[in-house]
């Protein structure tokens, strides 16, 4: 059975460092981000982790910030073998209620979107606000909704 946890612990942060890693691709250097703005945020309250689990190893990961009013859903990350489970769309909703927001900003990158642009618009009532090249890597398109 999966079970989500939400947590603001630096140890429990960290264990899921390995899954976050694997978005480096499309992110370049999110271990840096991840380590210097997300676990600090973390213990300053703006950050939000919920981590999936399932026999203790960690088969997702969504990640939000809230700051000031504005809210933003960072990341939402399952592993390849729960692909198609609602384990996804779990944890989003569990994210948007930590956030306390339907609608909170976001961005997609290209190779992404096809996993992302159906359920953020016709589950969640996204919009498409803007798309920028080269926003994180050079020659590449980020998708951002809701005013990201």
């Amino acid at each position: 059975m999966i079970k989500l946890e939400s947590s603001v612990s630096f140890g429990t942060a960290f264990s899921v460092l390995p899954f976050i890693q694997s978005l480096d691709q499309y992110y370049p250097d999110v271990s840096y981000w991840f380590v210097n703005k997300v676990i600090p945020g973390l213990s300053l309250g703006s950050d939000k982790l919920l981590i999936a689990r399932e026999d203790g190893v960690v088969v997702g990961v969504a990640l939000g910030k809230l700051e000031d009013g504005e809210s933003k859903l960072r990341c939402v990350r399952v592993s390849p073998d729960y692909h198609g489970s609602g384990l996804g769309i779990r944890l989003m909703d569990g994210m948007l209620e930590l956030l306390e927001d339907g609608k909170p900003a976001a961005t997609v990158s290209e190779e992404m979107m096809h996993l992302y642009s159906r359920t953020f618009v016709k589950r969640y009532g996204f919009s498409l606000t803007d798309v920028t090249k080269g926003r994180y890597r050079r020659g590449k398109l980020e998708y951002a909704f809701n005013g990201a």
